[in-house]
């Protein structure tokens, strides 16, 4: 074949390439705009973070108690504030003291944002008066601004519990123990609802240890990672 002959060949064949490498770009273009692609190292935005990875669930249900200070705290005035949410109560001879010093660190690291508290939910009501839990938040060093000791009725306290936070409460019979309850911390977002992250399996956790159990350590650097994703929404 003559190189004349060669030419329209040569010519078929760059046009054919221009036009599916102006395909190409327009595809790429396409997916970057409808953010199909994104960028892992992107930390001056971390709303794909928290819209991707953290499960939303239920909303917390309506609840009114009163906290160590004798002030009235709901789900309502929570509103606006990412928190933390764990059931104690203030004589608890076994799992109460780490969860409650666990609990501490992770407040004291989040304290830096005006929207962050924490909130302990008292399952020993009749006990653990306002009075009572202002001397227990004390010996946490806890700030008055950013965690809330509560305590209410004892019925529409379990109910919560079980309900809205599938946390397990109940009463013991031996004396020296007289209540359980796990050992879980839950993570809620301004809006009022429960979010976690999922497992390595892809399965949400949708609550986090508060201690240490046999082989299986607290979350305490997971629910903080995630308490800062909200926070920084």
């Amino acid at each position: 074949m003559s190189k004349k002959s060669d030419t329209p060949y040569y010519i078929g064949l760059g046009i054919i390439i221009l036009i599916f490498g102006y395909f190409a770009v327009t595809n790429i273009i396409d997916y970057v705009q409808k953010d199909k692609v994104v960028d892992s190292n992107r930390s001056e935005d971390r709303d794909p973070v928290a819209d991707k990875f953290l499960v939303k669930f239920n909303k917390v249900p309506d609840f009114k108690f009163i906290n160590q200070n004798g002030d009235t705290v709901s789900n309502t005035s929570l509103l606006g504030k990412v928190y933390i949410v764990d059931f104690f109560f203030t004589t608890c001879p076994t799992i109460c003291t780490p969860m409650s010093r666990n609990l501490s660190q992770v407040t004291k690291k989040l304290s830096k944002y005006d929207d962050y508290t924490a909130v302990s939910i008292s399952i020993d009501p009749e006990n653990d008066t306002p009075e009572v839990l202002k001397k227990y938040a004390s010996s946490y060093q806890a700030q008055d601004d950013n965690w809330h000791f509560l305590t209410g009725n004892k019925l529409a306290t379990y109910k919560l519990a079980r309900e809205g936070f599938n946390a397990y409460v109940g009463e013991n019979d031996d004396p020296a123990i007289r209540f359980e309850h796990s050992g879980n911390f839950a993570l809620v977002d301004r809006d009022g609802y429960i979010r976690s992250r999922k497992d390595s399996q892809g399965n949400p956790i949708y609550v986090y240890s508060g201690i240490a159990e046999g082989q299986f350590p607290a979350q305490l650097d997971e629910i903080m990672d995630d308490a800062e994703t909200l926070l920084n929404k």
